[in-house]
Protein backbone atom coordinates (compact mmCIF):
# COMPACT_ATOMS: atom_id res chain seq x y z
CA UNK A 1 0.00 0.00 0.00
CA UNK A 2 1.11 3.14 -0.20
CA UNK A 3 2.71 5.03 2.74
CA UNK A 4 0.49 7.32 3.78
CA UNK A 5 -2.45 4.51 3.94
CA UNK A 6 0.19 2.35 5.83
CA UNK A 7 0.68 4.56 8.71
CA UNK A 8 -2.95 5.13 9.79
CA UNK A 9 -3.41 3.20 12.84
CA UNK A 10 -0.39 0.77 11.37
CA UNK A 11 0.95 0.43 15.13
CA UNK A 12 -2.88 0.40 16.53
CA UNK A 13 -3.70 -2.17 14.30
CA UNK A 14 -0.61 -4.39 14.87
CA UNK A 15 -1.13 -4.31 18.25
CA UNK A 16 -4.65 -4.93 18.25
CA UNK A 17 -4.90 -8.31 15.54
CA UNK A 18 -2.07 -9.01 17.89
CA UNK A 19 -4.26 -9.00 21.00
CA UNK A 20 -7.76 -9.66 19.78
CA UNK A 21 -5.90 -13.59 18.40
CA UNK A 22 -3.81 -13.84 21.60
CA UNK A 23 -6.89 -13.30 23.99
CA UNK A 24 -8.36 -15.84 21.94
CA UNK A 25 -5.99 -18.55 22.19
CA UNK A 26 -5.18 -17.11 25.97
CA UNK A 27 -9.21 -17.69 26.44
CA UNK A 28 -9.00 -20.93 24.49
CA UNK A 29 -5.98 -22.57 26.43
CA UNK A 30 -7.07 -21.77 29.97
CA UNK A 31 -10.94 -22.94 29.55
CA UNK A 32 -8.83 -25.93 29.97
CA UNK A 33 -9.50 -25.70 33.84
CA UNK A 34 -12.98 -25.93 34.04
CA UNK A 35 -14.47 -28.79 34.60
CA UNK A 36 -17.47 -28.69 31.80
CA UNK A 37 -14.64 -28.72 29.47
CA UNK A 38 -14.48 -31.34 27.16
CA UNK A 39 -11.15 -31.84 25.66
CA UNK A 40 -11.78 -34.72 23.61
CA UNK A 41 -14.92 -32.86 21.88
CA UNK A 42 -15.42 -32.43 18.40
CA UNK A 43 -13.40 -29.23 16.47
CA UNK A 44 -15.57 -26.54 16.40
CA UNK A 45 -14.29 -23.67 13.52
CA UNK A 46 -14.19 -20.25 15.19
CA UNK A 47 -12.03 -17.74 12.99
CA UNK A 48 -10.32 -14.47 13.53
CA UNK A 49 -11.30 -12.17 10.81
CA UNK A 50 -9.85 -8.48 11.24
CA UNK A 51 -11.44 -6.40 8.26
CA UNK A 52 -11.07 -2.85 8.66
CA UNK A 53 -11.63 -1.48 5.14
CA UNK A 54 -10.85 2.07 3.08
CA UNK A 55 -12.23 3.19 -0.27
CA UNK A 56 -9.43 5.53 -0.14
CA UNK A 57 -6.33 3.07 -0.66
CA UNK A 58 -5.84 1.40 -3.35
CA UNK A 59 -5.45 -2.15 -2.32
CA UNK A 60 -7.73 -3.21 0.61
CA UNK A 61 -6.39 -6.45 3.02
CA UNK A 62 -8.52 -8.70 5.14
CA UNK A 63 -6.68 -11.24 8.13
CA UNK A 64 -8.43 -14.34 8.93
CA UNK A 65 -6.52 -16.80 11.35
CA UNK A 66 -7.72 -20.09 12.98
CA UNK A 67 -8.45 -19.99 16.75
CA UNK A 68 -7.16 -23.13 17.77
CA UNK A 69 -7.21 -25.52 20.74
CA UNK A 70 -4.50 -27.76 21.54
CA UNK A 71 -2.32 -29.56 23.97
CA UNK A 72 0.94 -28.12 22.85
CA UNK A 73 1.51 -24.11 24.77
CA UNK A 74 -0.40 -21.95 23.01
CA UNK A 75 2.72 -19.27 22.21
CA UNK A 76 4.58 -22.64 20.79
CA UNK A 77 1.44 -22.99 18.19
CA UNK A 78 1.05 -19.43 17.38
CA UNK A 79 4.39 -19.80 16.05
CA UNK A 80 3.40 -22.62 13.52
CA UNK A 81 2.44 -21.02 10.29
CA UNK A 82 -0.21 -23.85 9.55
CA UNK A 83 -2.33 -23.80 13.11
CA UNK A 84 -2.65 -19.87 12.47
CA UNK A 85 -3.20 -19.94 8.36
CA UNK A 86 -5.73 -21.40 6.91
CA UNK A 87 -4.69 -24.10 3.66
CA UNK A 88 -4.49 -22.46 -0.08
CA UNK A 89 -7.93 -22.37 -1.59
CA UNK A 90 -9.43 -23.64 1.80
CA UNK A 91 -11.85 -20.15 1.61
CA UNK A 92 -13.35 -17.98 -0.10
CA UNK A 93 -13.93 -14.37 0.73
CA UNK A 94 -16.56 -12.23 -0.97
CA UNK A 95 -18.06 -8.78 -0.77
CA UNK A 96 -21.65 -7.17 -1.70
CA UNK A 97 -22.85 -4.04 -2.09
CA UNK A 98 -26.56 -3.21 -1.02
CA UNK A 99 -26.93 -1.39 -4.56
CA UNK A 100 -23.94 -2.34 -6.51
CA UNK A 101 -24.95 -5.93 -7.91
CA UNK A 102 -20.89 -6.68 -8.65
CA UNK A 103 -19.81 -9.41 -6.11
CA UNK A 104 -16.03 -8.44 -5.17
CA UNK A 105 -14.28 -12.12 -4.67
CA UNK A 106 -10.73 -11.58 -2.43
CA UNK A 107 -7.56 -13.50 -4.16
CA UNK A 108 -4.93 -14.68 -1.79
CA UNK A 109 -1.36 -13.67 -0.97
CA UNK A 110 1.25 -14.94 1.44
CA UNK A 111 3.10 -11.98 3.41
CA UNK A 112 6.31 -11.76 5.91
CA UNK A 113 4.99 -9.53 9.09
CA UNK A 114 7.21 -8.30 11.77
CA UNK A 115 8.68 -10.88 14.51
CA UNK A 116 6.60 -11.00 17.19
CA UNK A 117 4.24 -13.55 18.95
CA UNK A 118 3.06 -15.41 15.57
CA UNK A 119 4.65 -17.05 12.68
CA UNK A 120 5.95 -14.12 10.31
CA UNK A 121 4.32 -15.48 7.50
CA UNK A 122 0.79 -15.25 7.15
CA UNK A 123 -2.18 -16.02 4.51
CA UNK A 124 -4.35 -12.61 3.89
CA UNK A 125 -6.96 -11.89 1.52
CA UNK A 126 -6.62 -8.80 -1.18
CA UNK A 127 -8.69 -6.70 -3.71
CA UNK A 128 -7.77 -4.05 -5.81
CA UNK A 129 -11.30 -3.35 -6.64
CA UNK A 130 -12.67 0.57 -5.86
CA UNK A 131 -14.98 0.25 -2.70
CA UNK A 132 -18.24 2.35 -2.72
CA UNK A 133 -18.65 5.29 0.06
CA UNK A 134 -21.93 4.82 0.83
CA UNK A 135 -24.68 1.65 1.46
CA UNK A 136 -24.74 -1.21 3.61
CA UNK A 137 -21.79 -3.96 2.51
CA UNK A 138 -21.99 -7.70 3.44
CA UNK A 139 -18.66 -9.81 3.46
CA UNK A 140 -18.71 -13.41 3.18
CA UNK A 141 -16.34 -16.00 4.18
CA UNK A 142 -17.02 -19.58 3.63
CA UNK A 143 -14.88 -22.38 4.11
CA UNK A 144 -14.76 -24.35 1.19
CA UNK A 145 -13.96 -28.10 2.99
CA UNK A 146 -16.63 -27.41 6.32
CA UNK A 147 -19.17 -25.14 4.32
CA UNK A 148 -19.19 -23.24 7.52
CA UNK A 149 -19.72 -19.26 6.63
CA UNK A 150 -19.17 -16.11 8.02
CA UNK A 151 -21.12 -13.41 7.37
CA UNK A 152 -20.82 -9.57 8.95
CA UNK A 153 -22.20 -6.26 7.38
CA UNK A 154 -21.59 -2.98 7.80
CA UNK A 155 -22.39 0.10 6.42
CA UNK A 156 -19.53 2.27 4.26
CA UNK A 157 -18.45 6.03 4.90
CA UNK A 158 -17.27 8.71 3.05
CA UNK A 159 -13.72 10.89 3.87
CA UNK A 160 -14.19 14.51 5.30
CA UNK A 161 -15.33 16.90 3.20
CA UNK A 162 -12.84 19.47 2.67
CA UNK A 163 -15.20 21.98 0.70
CA UNK A 164 -17.42 22.26 3.88
CA UNK A 165 -14.61 22.95 6.22
CA UNK A 166 -14.36 26.85 6.93
CA UNK A 167 -11.44 26.60 9.72
CA UNK A 168 -8.15 28.81 8.39
CA UNK A 169 -6.25 25.31 8.25
CA UNK A 170 -8.34 23.70 5.51
CA UNK A 171 -7.76 27.05 3.18
CA UNK A 172 -5.16 28.24 0.93
CA UNK A 173 -2.05 28.26 0.50
CA UNK A 174 -1.56 24.57 0.34
CA UNK A 175 2.16 23.07 -0.05
CA UNK A 176 4.18 24.41 -2.06
CA UNK A 177 2.66 27.60 -1.71
CA UNK A 178 3.00 30.57 -4.29
CA UNK A 179 6.48 32.03 -4.16
CA UNK A 180 4.50 35.37 -3.76
CA UNK A 181 3.12 34.63 -0.37
CA UNK A 182 4.59 35.94 3.11
CA UNK A 183 6.51 32.85 4.96
CA UNK A 184 5.41 34.65 8.23
CA UNK A 185 1.80 34.52 7.29
CA UNK A 186 -0.80 32.93 9.42
CA UNK A 187 -1.23 30.40 6.30
CA UNK A 188 2.14 29.13 6.99
CA UNK A 189 2.02 26.96 10.20
CA UNK A 190 4.03 27.47 13.47
CA UNK A 191 3.52 25.15 16.27
CA UNK A 192 7.30 26.45 17.58
CA UNK A 193 5.55 27.74 21.36
CA UNK A 194 6.88 24.79 23.44
CA UNK A 195 4.07 25.87 26.63
CA UNK A 196 1.58 28.47 25.20
CA UNK A 197 -0.71 29.31 27.63
CA UNK A 198 -3.36 27.87 25.38
CA UNK A 199 -2.84 24.45 23.44
CA UNK A 200 -2.73 24.40 19.82
CA UNK A 201 -6.27 23.82 18.66
CA UNK A 202 -6.80 21.35 14.98
CA UNK A 203 -10.72 21.95 14.23
CA UNK A 204 -12.45 20.29 11.56
CA UNK A 205 -16.14 19.32 10.30
CA UNK A 206 -16.35 15.38 10.92
CA UNK A 207 -18.28 13.19 8.38
CA UNK A 208 -20.29 10.03 9.47
CA UNK A 209 -17.96 8.27 11.31
CA UNK A 210 -17.81 8.47 15.39
CA UNK A 211 -13.94 8.05 15.65
CA UNK A 212 -11.11 10.37 14.66
CA UNK A 213 -7.32 10.28 14.85
CA UNK A 214 -5.45 13.07 13.67
CA UNK A 215 -1.37 12.06 12.39
CA UNK A 216 0.68 15.42 11.70
CA UNK A 217 3.70 13.97 9.02
CA UNK A 218 6.92 16.36 9.60
CA UNK A 219 8.33 16.01 6.05
CA UNK A 220 12.09 17.23 6.03
CA UNK A 221 15.19 16.30 3.72
CA UNK A 222 18.76 15.59 4.17
CA UNK A 223 21.13 17.74 1.78
CA UNK A 224 23.90 15.96 0.92
CA UNK A 225 27.46 17.58 0.00
CA UNK A 226 27.10 16.04 -3.84
CA UNK A 227 23.99 18.48 -3.78
CA UNK A 228 21.20 15.37 -3.94
CA UNK A 229 18.42 15.30 -1.30
CA UNK A 230 16.98 12.58 1.00
CA UNK A 231 13.44 12.74 1.69
CA UNK A 232 12.59 11.83 5.15
CA UNK A 233 9.50 11.83 7.84
CA UNK A 234 8.64 11.60 11.15
CA UNK A 235 4.94 11.61 12.96
CA UNK A 236 3.47 13.17 16.09
CA UNK A 237 0.31 10.64 16.53
CA UNK A 238 -2.68 12.59 18.46
CA UNK A 239 -5.69 10.22 20.25
CA UNK A 240 -8.98 8.24 19.09
CA UNK A 241 -11.75 11.49 19.52
CA UNK A 242 -14.86 10.13 19.77
CA UNK A 243 -17.23 12.76 17.87
CA UNK A 244 -20.30 11.91 20.60
CA UNK A 245 -22.56 14.22 18.50
CA UNK A 246 -20.30 16.82 18.17
CA UNK A 247 -21.12 19.77 15.47
CA UNK A 248 -17.00 19.42 15.17
CA UNK A 249 -14.25 17.89 16.06
CA UNK A 250 -11.88 19.69 18.35
CA UNK A 251 -8.28 18.30 18.92
CA UNK A 252 -5.60 19.85 21.04
CA UNK A 253 -1.82 19.37 21.47
CA UNK A 254 1.43 21.61 22.31
CA UNK A 255 4.44 22.36 20.91
CA UNK A 256 6.13 20.40 23.11
CA UNK A 257 4.28 17.51 21.87
CA UNK A 258 4.95 17.94 18.51
CA UNK A 259 8.96 18.29 18.73
CA UNK A 260 9.25 15.30 21.57
CA UNK A 261 7.61 13.12 19.13
CA UNK A 262 9.65 14.42 16.35
CA UNK A 263 12.23 13.24 18.44
CA UNK A 264 11.36 9.72 19.25
CA UNK A 265 11.12 9.40 15.55
CA UNK A 266 14.05 10.79 14.63
CA UNK A 267 16.05 8.56 17.39
CA UNK A 268 15.15 5.45 15.92
CA UNK A 269 16.54 6.20 12.16
CA UNK A 270 20.25 6.08 12.93
CA UNK A 271 20.80 9.46 11.08
CA UNK A 272 24.24 10.78 10.99
CA UNK A 273 25.66 14.33 9.92
CA UNK A 274 28.11 13.41 7.52
CA UNK A 275 26.32 16.05 5.45
CA UNK A 276 25.25 20.04 4.86
CA UNK A 277 22.62 19.57 7.11
CA UNK A 278 18.68 18.97 7.27
CA UNK A 279 15.34 21.00 6.73
CA UNK A 280 11.64 20.90 7.81
CA UNK A 281 9.96 22.25 5.06
CA UNK A 282 6.50 21.12 4.78
CA UNK A 283 3.79 19.61 7.75
CA UNK A 284 1.12 17.13 6.35
CA UNK A 285 -2.49 16.60 8.15
CA UNK A 286 -3.49 12.93 8.11
CA UNK A 287 -6.92 12.34 9.56
CA UNK A 288 -8.49 9.01 9.83
CA UNK A 289 -12.23 8.30 10.91
CA UNK A 290 -13.96 4.86 11.19
CA UNK A 291 -17.26 3.50 13.05
CA UNK A 292 -19.08 3.26 16.10
CA UNK A 293 -18.22 -0.63 15.31
CA UNK A 294 -14.48 0.37 15.18
CA UNK A 295 -15.18 2.86 18.78
CA UNK A 296 -16.74 -1.05 20.55
CA UNK A 297 -13.33 -3.13 18.75
CA UNK A 298 -10.93 -0.61 20.65
CA UNK A 299 -12.44 -1.24 23.45
CA UNK A 300 -12.81 -4.73 23.89
CA UNK A 301 -9.36 -5.22 22.71
CA UNK A 302 -7.62 -2.84 25.08
CA UNK A 303 -6.02 -4.48 28.59
CA UNK A 304 -8.06 -5.26 31.07
CA UNK A 305 -6.95 -2.90 34.09
CA UNK A 306 -9.47 -4.73 36.69
CA UNK A 307 -9.19 -7.72 39.02
CA UNK A 308 -11.15 -9.87 36.69
CA UNK A 309 -9.09 -10.53 33.59
CA UNK A 310 -11.63 -12.29 31.57
CA UNK A 311 -13.42 -10.13 29.18
CA UNK A 312 -15.80 -11.11 26.13
CA UNK A 313 -14.04 -11.02 22.91
CA UNK A 314 -14.92 -8.73 20.46
CA UNK A 315 -17.50 -9.84 17.45
CA UNK A 316 -19.59 -8.22 14.83
CA UNK A 317 -20.28 -11.32 12.73
CA UNK A 318 -23.86 -13.00 12.75
CA UNK A 319 -24.46 -15.00 15.42
CA UNK A 320 -20.76 -14.67 16.93
CA UNK A 321 -19.54 -16.99 14.72
CA UNK A 322 -16.46 -15.43 14.18
CA UNK A 323 -14.19 -12.99 16.65
CA UNK A 324 -13.10 -9.80 15.12
CA UNK A 325 -14.46 -6.75 13.27
CA UNK A 326 -15.90 -5.71 9.73
CA UNK A 327 -15.87 -1.90 9.14
CA UNK A 328 -15.01 0.99 7.04
CA UNK A 329 -12.67 3.72 7.62
CA UNK A 330 -11.43 6.90 5.82
CA UNK A 331 -8.52 8.75 5.21
CA UNK A 332 -8.26 12.62 4.40
CA UNK A 333 -4.69 14.39 3.86
CA UNK A 334 -3.83 18.01 3.07
CA UNK A 335 -0.26 19.38 3.19
CA UNK A 336 0.87 22.95 4.64
CA UNK A 337 4.09 25.02 4.51
CA UNK A 338 6.09 25.72 7.66
CA UNK A 339 6.82 29.12 8.84
CA UNK A 340 10.28 30.63 9.12
CA UNK A 341 10.03 30.59 12.97
CA UNK A 342 8.78 26.98 12.98
CA UNK A 343 11.21 25.82 10.56
CA UNK A 344 14.23 27.29 12.86
CA UNK A 345 12.81 25.85 15.82
CA UNK A 346 13.72 22.25 14.85
CA UNK A 347 17.54 23.44 14.13
CA UNK A 348 17.54 24.71 17.98
CA UNK A 349 15.23 22.60 20.33
CA UNK A 350 17.14 19.94 21.99
CA UNK A 351 15.10 17.32 20.78
CA UNK A 352 15.31 17.44 17.18
CA UNK A 353 19.31 18.25 17.55
CA UNK A 354 20.27 16.59 14.25
CA UNK A 355 22.45 19.26 12.52
CA UNK A 356 18.62 21.01 11.34
CA UNK A 357 19.38 24.09 8.94
CA UNK A 358 17.69 27.51 10.11
CA UNK A 359 15.65 29.17 7.63
CA UNK A 360 18.37 31.12 7.06
CA UNK A 361 20.26 27.96 6.09
CA UNK A 362 22.64 28.22 8.92
CA UNK A 363 23.16 25.08 10.67
CA UNK A 364 21.46 24.33 14.04
CA UNK A 365 22.80 22.28 16.83
CA UNK A 366 23.66 18.97 16.51
CA UNK A 367 25.16 15.95 18.52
Amino acid sequence: MAQKLQYLWQTNMKSIKNSLILASVVMLVFSSCKNDLKLNAPYKEYPSIYAVLNPDEDKQMIRINKVFLGETDANQMAKVADSVNYKADEITVTLKHSVNPAIITFQEEVIQTDPGTFNTTQRVYVTTEKLETSGIYTLTVTNNHTGNVFTATTTAISKINRNNQIFVLFGGPDYPAPPTTDPASPHYVDYSALAPKFPYHFRFYPNEGEVYKLTMRLHFYDSLFDGSKIYRAVDYNGENIEKKGKPEIDITFRGSDIFNAAGVGLSKMGLNNDLIGRKMYKIEYIINSSTQDYIDYLQYASPSLSINQNKPLYSNFKDNKALGIFTFRTTFTMSKSLNNVFITAFADNSSTCYKFLKANGTVGCFK
